[in-house]
Formats: structure tokens, C-alpha cells, sequence
């Protein structure tokens, strides 16, 4: 990746006020990349930071249901529990349960949604808890 791209992509947003546009972790980002000397490698970086980015997360605590998020290509979906009991229902936008999910103790699970189409979560638990949505790889 040339130098020029990475300049004109720094300059882009320098005129977009990165205080107010970008997180600093993401700023960071794009600066660590931009400093690997290999081409494949810093490539390598600009894409995993992109992918990062590619991202959707919940969090909550005992019970809740998350915003409709889009899937037009298969992503998996993390869940995690900090606690004892968790049960996750992914739900399609007619309220229909798609897949009904258990996590039994502190950790995480997951899950591929593969169907094109529009969703949202139901968690049940007794602690706090994230979902994740991303690209699947």
C-alpha cells in the first residue's frame, strides 16, 4: 500500500475532525498501520482494523433485547455471561424465535447466522452480558 494512500486517508480525516469522528482506539489503529514497513503486512493490519470495525456489540445486564441489526452475509454471533444462567434467543423481525441459545456459567458462546435477513436478540440472565455481531471469516 502506498504511502500517498495512507497520507490522503490521514488528511480525509483531518478534515473531518477525528476528536469528534473517530475513537481514539481506531485512530491508534490506523497509525500503527500505517507504520509496519511491509506491504503485505501493514495491508494485513488495515483490513484486521477494518474487520474490527465490521462489528456490532450489546451489552446489558439480566434480561433485555437488543436493536434489529442487518445480516446480508453469513456473521457470527458471540454471546457472553458473566454469571450463573444465560439464554439467548436470536429472533427474526417477526418476533420468531430463530435459534434458542444456553451458555451455563461464566464464558462465551456462538453462533452462525447464515440467512439473509433482519434481526435482533433476546438475552435472559442473571449477570451481565455482551453480544456480538460481526463478519464471519
Amino acid at each position: 500500500m502506498s504511502g500517498r494512500l495512507v497520507g490522503a486517508c490521514a488528511l480525509i480525516i483531518g478534515w473531518l475532525a477525528p476528536s469528534q469522528v473517530l475513537a481514539a482506539p481506531v485512530a491508534a489503529g490506523l497509525n500503527a498501520c500505517r507504520d509496519i514497513p511491509s506491504d503485505a503486512r501493514r495491508l494485513t493490519c488495515f483490513d484486521e482494523l477494518a474487520a474490527a470495525e465490521d462489528a456490532e456489540e450489546f451489552t446489558g445486564s439480566g434480561s433485555g433485547v437488543t436493536p434489529q441489526f442487518d445480516v446480508v452475509a453469513p456473521r457470527l454471533m458471540t454471546f457472553e455471561s458473566s454469571d450463573a444462567v444465560m439464554v439467548v434467543y436470536l429472533l427474526n423481525e417477526r418476533d420468531e424465535v430463530v435459534q434458542n441459545l444456553h451458555r451455563g456459567g461464566k464464558g462465551e458462546g456462538s453462533y452462525l447466522i447464515e440467512m439473509p435477513g433482519r434481526y435482533h436478540v433476546q438475552v435472559n440472565a442473571t449477570g451481565q452480558w455482551k453480544i456480538r455481531v460481526r463478519r464471519a471469516r
